[in-house]
């Protein structure tokens, strides 16, 4: 990878041999890469918290999917929540990751998926970071997997399938990767 070729968007995916809880068995969404690090959401880890609850505790009306959950996006700044959802959702506070998938902090954003009965978004607690070089050091260690970012991973896909799934549509078998034992 050259100086000025970016990883984001793409995603990240974890070897079978990555034992760090927070990436064990995960698919990451890079968001953003500039020379202070990279950014991303982990896409399949749901948390304990229903977002009917989270939309409650906030006053936000909701009207969607009763035991849809929020997803725990990583460790760093649990408090900071993030959207991603598909296209068929305009929004001003918004902006495109990928073909297919936009993003926004905002809570406007949330409010306004919420109140949908229906609606392809996810909402995630917490994002992954990585200082200048970690995560370069990281894909060279062999901790992680590089593959161009899929809108139908990220939001119409079982998060207990998308680790594997994400691996086996760019022809790769879990049980075959073999690497060292990596902790990254």
């Amino acid at each position: 990878m050259g100086a000025d070729e970016s990883l984001a968007p793409g995603f990240l995916v974890a070897v079978p041999q990555l034992r760090d809880p927070n990436f064990h068995q995960s698919v990451v969404l890079l968001l953003q890469q500039g020379p202070e690090g990279t950014l991303g959401v982990v896409i399949n880890r749901e948390s304990m918290l229903l977002l009917r609850d989270l939309c409650r505790d906030h006053d936000i009306p909701y009207a969607g999917d009763p035991g849809k959950r929020v997803r725990q996006g990583g460790p760093v700044q649990p408090e900071q929540g993030l959207v991603i959802y598909g296209p068929e959702h305009e929004d001003p506070e918004g902006r495109s990751v990928v073909d297919g998938l936009h993003v926004s902090a905002s809570t406007g954003t949330l409010t306004r998926l919420c109140t949908l009965s229906a609606g392809r978004f996810q909402c995630y607690a917490g994002y992954a970071g990585w200082g200048p070089g970690q995560l370069e050091r990281e894909i060279h260690e062999g901790s992680w997997i590089l593959r161009p970012a899929d809108a139908r991973l990220v939001l119409d896909s079982d998060p207990d399938e998308v680790w594997t799934r994400a691996l086996r549509d760019i022809g790769l078998d879990p049980g075959a990767i073999v690497s060292g034992g990596v902790e990254a």
